[in-house]
């Protein structure tokens, strides 16, 4: 495993890349996809994972966590999975060659995984769930969840990383071949100010929309004011309260591993 000092290096260098020519406020949003506030970096080193294993990250995103696992763990064999590589996940591709890891990205829906079963050693998602929930509802989660486990060879190594308690979690996995095997949750290393936190919340309001995937305007919209206005009150609160702002968090961590013979 490579250490935590050599990891923080390797995210200053590619969060510079990802934030280059942003204004500063900007950059410090964006910034925050890198690491995630020291929770990547984290979570890498609470896990254990052979070399040379296949290791699938599902709902991967910009692939940021892949690059945290492929800095921790140089010998997996990793693939990233997401519905789209389009758009601001365009970036997965160059940001993971910017890494220096290699990945085989597949663009396929979550909720019905294109691998057969029993295919990777170990499977993970960081802050992929939310994310299904919003665009297909809470069957959708439990569908990608199935998918999830489907795929783990039997022995292998879940990982799940998200805002949910605890109870939810094991809630998703009832009924499923799995056994939880720990639970560790970490707050984010990140203080915002007012203007920083205002910023955040437009374009995170945004980004909530564009995960819903409607194509109804009106519905649009009412769903972008929903969102602004719920986060915003939290900001409020928690300006007024710590005079600071956590943009999101705890994240909390469920390991599992599948129980079986195959």
């Amino acid at each position: 495993m490579v250490n935590d000092r050599a990891i923080f290096r390797r995210e200053q260098r590619l969060r510079s890349w990802f934030t280059r020519g942003s204004d500063p406020i900007q950059g410090v949003v964006d910034g925050l996809d890198i690491g995630w506030g020291g929770v990547q970096s984290w979570a890498t080193a609470q896990i254990s994972l052979p070399s040379r294993t296949r290791h699938l990250d599902f709902a991967c995103g910009y692939g940021t966590f892949l690059a945290e696992l492929g800095w921790r763990f140089p010998d997996l064999q990793l693939f990233g999975l997401n519905i789209d590589f389009a758009g601001p996940h365009g970036l997965a591709r160059p940001l993971l060659a910017e890494a220096g890891v290699k990945v085989r990205l597949v663009q396929a829906d979550a909720r019905q995984m294109p691998f057969a079963s029993g295919t990777f050693d170990s499977v993970s998602c960081f802050l992929g769930l939310q994310d299904v929930e919003i665009g297909f509802g809470p069957k959708g989660v439990k569908a990608t969840c199935l998918e999830a486990v489907r795929v783990l060879r039997p022995q292998g190594t879940l990982v799940l990383l998200d805002k949910y308690p605890f109870p939810w979690f094991e809630a998703l996995l009832d009924g499923l071949p799995v056994v939880v095997t720990a639970r560790k949750e970490r707050p984010l290393n990140v203080r915002w100010n007012r203007k920083i936190a205002e910023r955040a919340v437009s374009l995170y309001a945004d980004g909530w929309v564009a995960q819903a995937r409607s194509t109804d305007r009106r519905a649009q919209e009412q769903l972008r004011r929903k969102v602004l206005s719920r986060m915003t009150a939290e900001l409020e609160g928690q300006l007024t309260t710590q005079g600071y702002w956590v943009p999101f968090g705890p994240v909390r961590m469920l390991l599992a591993r599948k129980v079986g013979k195959g």
